[in-house]
């Protein structure tokens, strides 16, 4: 009887409101437990250290040709007669610090075209194309590289040694011509190779044929040399 007036006074919960009040009891323990976690991340104390490394200044390298100057022939006070030479000595050098190659080109320029003689045999009226370029040969040597002893720039010197290009007659006149290796990137047959504070003396000699006639007497021509360098390394 005790137990029926309990039941009436207090009825026992549905299973539906069993279920509803597990669900509640298990959402407050998730949100209890994220609390908790929030709370340790938040107030947690951590041992942290750190260091920053500047680098050293990264620098590029240099390519710097230099020469020794004015192209200056040995030319005889007279003047060339035909079957003579001139010579004109050129130093190169690396004064960069990267080891570079060379090329040279050429130019000529008929400076007087005009025969000093009477006895030129052009036709009347054409004097001005006694153009002393289609005469001359042009030739370089390598007379030494480093500080070893250079060999002779004159007929002695250039007499046996290994010529390193030579252009016939006619020389080209009006634009800059390869001579002594390519300019062209990378490494190219001619081209001279020079590691860094090197030095290395040319020597360039320019030929009058015999068989050059009257008509070029009193004529002449000037030289111009491009040297043009390029790193070695990587190319």
């Amino acid at each position: 009887m005790d137990e029926l007036l309990q039941e009436m006074i207090a009825p026992a919960p549905s299973r539906s409101d069993m279920a509803r009040r597990r669900r509640l009891v298990s959402t407050f323990v998730i949100v209890a437990l994220a609390v908790v976690g929030i709370t340790s991340l938040t107030t947690s104390a951590l041992f942290t250290d750190n260091e920053t490394i500047v680098g050293a200044a990264i620098t590029t390298g240099t390519v710097d040709l230099k020469t020794s100057g004015v192209l200056s022939f040995d030319v005889p006070a007279a003047g060339l007669a035909p079957g003579d030479a001139a010579f004109a000595t050129v130093k190169v050098r690396n004064a960069g610090s990267l080891a570079y190659r060379y090329a040279v080109r050429y130019q000529a320029t008929d400076v007087d075209m005009t025969p000093g003689t009477v006895t030129s045999t052009l036709p009347a009226g054409t004097a001005s194309t006694a153009l002393l370029s289609t005469q001359l040969t042009l030739t370089s040597y390598v007379l030494g590289t480093g500080t070893g002893t250079v060999g002779a720039c004159d007929r002695v010197g250039t007499g046996g040694g290994p010529v390193l290009a030579s252009v016939p007659a006619p020389l080209v006149t009006g634009a800059l011509t390869e001579f002594i290796g390519k300019v062209e990137q990378g490494y190219q047959p001619g081209d001279q190779t020079l590691i860094s504070q090197a030095d290395q003396t040319l020597c360039f000699r320019i030929d009058l044929p015999t068989t050059t006639s009257n008509d070029y007497q009193d004529t002449s021509t000037k030289i111009t040399l491009r040297f043009d360098a390029e790193q070695t390394v990587n190319n």
